[in-house]
């Protein structure tokens, strides 16, 4: 005789559940276990070294990290000029938990490995696994929502798509295992695209009027402070907050919209400048000297890429163009950008790449059904959007890469992978919806 309740345990929708939560275990237990195996980048070492920001923070309070116009008296201000506070927040508590020390000296890009490790640049094992624990929490996070985020756009068939081919793609796994900003900056822009995701007709009015509008600026701005290339998604926010407003005028929802927009932007107001107090002082001149900053910054990478890789700096526009191909579906995962350590992290480099799983996506089979996925799903989607009452799903997808695509074309000068991974957590939305669509046709035939 069964006991009460043996047959639904067992049954299809519960074996699909665990099975999910025994794969999201697993691939939690995987990031954690494999974080020594990822090569350093010197980055981490600046992150490491900025994270007593939070220290700061704590002791003195959030007016000691603010921005002045004598910023001389503050060795530390240009790093803040220069990127945002979301990794060293995380990986300042992170310390603070284990009772560690931040790096004691900054990364030197003009002195050689030795200098730096002399000076105290180069982090502990210790304190540089610490570091990496909560990027790897934050990747873990960001695949669960692309998982949602396929199910909206594929059923389950989508889930499973958007899940494995943004949480096993090779440069995913490089980057955001790292102690550095990409881990937070995808997990922001991700849940930004969840929340719009999540916005339905039969929602409550305050949900569709202050809920909704409030977290998607919220969402943002996590976004924005973990760097400002979260920004690329203001397009697509803007354009959600004109969907669902409960009108059926075309009058009464541009108003509606418009409402909800300036909603929107309060929620990203208020939790951008919580978290940044480098702003509080002075916000119009931090916010020059972050623009010029930014400027010189990239201008400088520019410069030191000409004679180290000329090919790299993209001076023309079909180079441009092409650059997202190359990096979403045929670039390897790039170590460094600049190669002036190459030699001493070559060793972990080659061990790193022994083991397939990282490299599933470094050209061969698995990238070449990446590709043919994501466009097969751009059609797809583009051809949702022309219907009468299109899916709010593919909408908000097609809005998402289109804007990123543009943002990068336009902004983005140097081939340097880090700053062309906003577009893959897009393209794995798309080829979450040509996935759902190609299996519902088997099903029915």
């Amino acid at each position: 005789m069964k006991a009460p309740g043996a047959h639904s345990l067992f049954s299809g929708k519960w074996v699909v559940r665990l099975g999910a939560i025994a794969a999201a275990a697993l691939y939690l237990v995987f990031l954690l276990a494999t974080l020594p195996s990822v090569p350093f980048h010197p980055d981490e070492a600046t992150y490491i070294y900025m994270s007593r920001d939070l220290d700061r923070i704590v002791a003195l309070g959030p007016l000691s990290v603010c921005w002045s116009a004598d910023g001389g008296s503050d060795p530390l201000q240009t790093e803040r000029e220069r990127d945002c506070p979301l990794t060293r927040y995380a990986i300042g508590l992170a310390r603070g938990i284990a009772g560690l020390p931040a790096a004691a000296s900054n990364w030197d890009w003009s002195a050689d490995w030795d200098q730096n490790l002399r000076q105290g640049a180069v982090p502990s094992d210790e304190v540089l696994i610490l570091a990496r624990i909560p990027q790897a929490l934050l990747l873990f996070l960001s695949v669960l929502l692309m998982a949602r985020i396929g199910w909206g756009m594929g059923g389950g068939a989508g889930a499973l798509t958007a899940a494995v081919l943004f949480g096993l793609n090779s440069q995913v796994l490089l980057h955001t295992r790292r102690a550095m900003s990409e881990s937070a900056l995808l997990f922001g822009m991700i849940l930004t695209i969840a929340v719009l995701m999540e916005q339905k007709r039969e929602s409550s009015r305050g949900m569709r009027r202050i809920g909704f509008p409030l977290l998607a600026g919220a969402a943002l701005a996590l976004a924005a402070s973990a760097k400002y290339s979260g920004l690329l998604l203001a397009p697509v926010v803007l354009a959600g907050m004109f969907f669902f407003t409960g009108e059926t005028a075309p009058r009464k929802i541009f108003l509606g919209g418009i409402a909800r927009c300036g909603v929107m932007i309060l929620g990203f107001l208020a939790v951008f400048l919580i978290l940044n107090p480098v702003f509080w002082c002075d916000p119009g001149g931090t916010l020059s000297a972050v623009i010029a900053e930014r400027r010189r910054l990239l201008a400088g990478q520019v410069q030191a890429m000409r004679p180290a890789g000329p090919m790299a700096v993209l001076d023309s526009i079909p180079g441009r163009l092409l650059a997202p191909l190359y990096e979403w579906f045929i670039a390897p995962p790039a170590f460094w950008d600049i190669p002036n350590y190459a030699e001493i992290t070559a060793a972990a480099e080659k061990a790193y790449l022994a083991r397939p799983i990282n490299s599933l996506t470094v050209r061969g089979i698995g990238s070449v059904a990446a590709a043919v996925l994501a466009f097969f799903g751009l059609g797809w989607a583009v051809v949702g959007c022309l219907r009468r009452n299109p899916d709010t799903a593919r909408l908000v997808a097609t809005i998402w890469f289109l804007a990123v695509l543009i943002g990068i074309i336009v902004g983005i000068p140097i081939l340097w992978q880090r700053y062309y991974l906003p577009l893959l957590p897009a393209g794995a939305a798309l080829s979450a919806g040509a996935a759902g669509a190609i299996w519902t046709r088997i099903r029915k035939k």
